[in-house]
């Protein structure tokens, strides 16, 4: 993957190095679920895929980051976090372009957000980015023994 830069953020892929700054973007963000988004979990996942986590780094200092997922046919974007400090300049936007980009790259058509039901200013500003609304769902999970 190409780095993106614009004259203050630079976009790249997430490395092990930077867990505890995305850690703390999470934690900033309500996002942190300490069940899966471990220091091991989040390695393996890069492992996997090493495009699958970006940052975006401003200043030497990770302030921003998005994950996702996608199995060839449909592709998931999940964890958009950018620092409370760094809002409002663009950031998330850079994140979601790089990873739309990285998604149409590999053939995929389509991509679908998970956004919290609880923060209904980030429904207007995905739709804003293109983004349509669909129907909620319940997010089920099963702790895998």
């Amino acid at each position: 993957m190409e780095e993106k830069e614009s004259p203050n953020i630079q976009i790249r892929p997430y490395t092990p190095e930077d867990y505890q700054s995305v850690k703390a973007i999470y934690e900033d963000g309500g996002l942190f679920a300490e069940s899966i988004d471990t220091e091991e979990n989040l390695k393996t996942k890069i492992e996997r895929d090493p495009e699958s986590i970006l940052v975006a780094v401003k200043r030497q200092q990770v302030v921003g980051t998005v994950s996702f997922l996608e199995d060839g046919r449909m592709a998931y974007i999940f964890r958009v976090a950018v620092k409370k400090t760094e809002r409002k300049q663009g950031i998330a936007k850079m994140l979601l372009e790089e990873a739309e980009k990285i998604l149409k790259k590999r053939g995929l058509k389509k991509v679908s957000i998970l956004v919290s039901e609880k923060v209904k200013e980030l429904w207007d500003y995905y739709e804003g980015l293109g983004y349509n609304r669909g129907t909620m769902h319940l997010w089920m999970w099963k702790e895998l023994k």
